[in-house]
């Protein structure tokens, strides 16, 4: 049965020459650029752009538990995967959820980026090896760096949003929210919805996506104090959802 069959239209984007990803350009990292990092033990992790258009890259970062500091050139966007070798084996992937450019108030060279990473999961390939991306409905099938065939089916990548807008509304903490807050996340969120299923252009889904995005981190910073730390952790979570779908758009 051909796409008109199954209700679906594809399109190839583009198709670009191989690159084994053995051989990932390694770019500055952050002890290579600042004499204070330089004083600590660094990491080397692969940056997966969330953008197609963006190739990935070796660099040498500073981790902690939920950060990494890159050096202020690094070409890092929120959205974007670190991927980092995880010692029982396969790698560990950590999406990117907020930047932030630290400038060094001593004018010493230590101006760096923080990035805040959220836990994407466990993967079993070897690191900097191969692998597969999925952003909303665009599936990315990456053979190396450099060797990408990408398909849209419209109606998976809406299937695919609804469900992730379903998602952030069911885990919503409404016990640690006032009935009015409640309402105006679920009004945002139901008109995202509304607009990606009725087939509209990229532009008009970004635009009520950002608004959903808006409300959930307006939420968490006008939460009281007894419910901060819930709803802190919700609006992490459903932030980094939406910029992982907003960066497949």
């Amino acid at each position: 049965m051909g796409p008109r069959g199954l209700g679906c239209q594809y399109r190839t984007i583009y198709y670009q020459a191989m690159n084994d990803d053995a051989e990932l350009p390694r770019v500055p990292g952050i002890r290579t650029v600042s004499e204070f990092f330089r004083n600590f033990k660094g990491e080397d992790v692969v940056l997966r752009p969330s953008s197609p258009e963006r190739a990935p890259f070796k660099i040498e970062v500073m981790l902690s538990e939920k950060n990494a500091f890159f050096p202020p050139t690094a070409a890092v966007r929120e959205g974007d995967v670190v991927e980092r070798a995880d010692p029982r084996g396969g790698v560990m992937e950590y999406v990117i959820s907020r930047y932030i450019f630290n400038k060094d108030p001593f004018e010493h060279g230590n101006d760096h980026w923080d990035a805040t990473l959220v836990e994407k999961g466990h993967a079993s390939r070897s690191f900097a090896q191969p692998s597969i991306v999925v952003h909303g409905g665009m599936n990315q099938i990456s053979v190396g760096d450099g060797n990408r065939l990408r398909q849209s089916n419209m109606t998976a990548e809406a299937r695919a949003l609804v469900a992730v807008l379903d998602e952030i509304h069911t885990s919503l903490p409404r016990h640690d929210l006032s009935p009015v807050q409640v309402e105006e996340i679920e009004d945002a969120i139901e008109e995202a919805k509304e607009t990606a299923s009725s087939g509209q252009k990229a532009s008009a889904i970004k635009r009520s996506l950002h608004g959903v995005r808006g409300v959930i981190e307006e939420l968490a910073g006008s939460a009281g104090a007894g419910a901060k730390d819930a709803v802190k952790t919700w609006s992490a979570a459903a932030t980094t959802l939406i910029i992982q779908h907003l960066a497949g758009l």
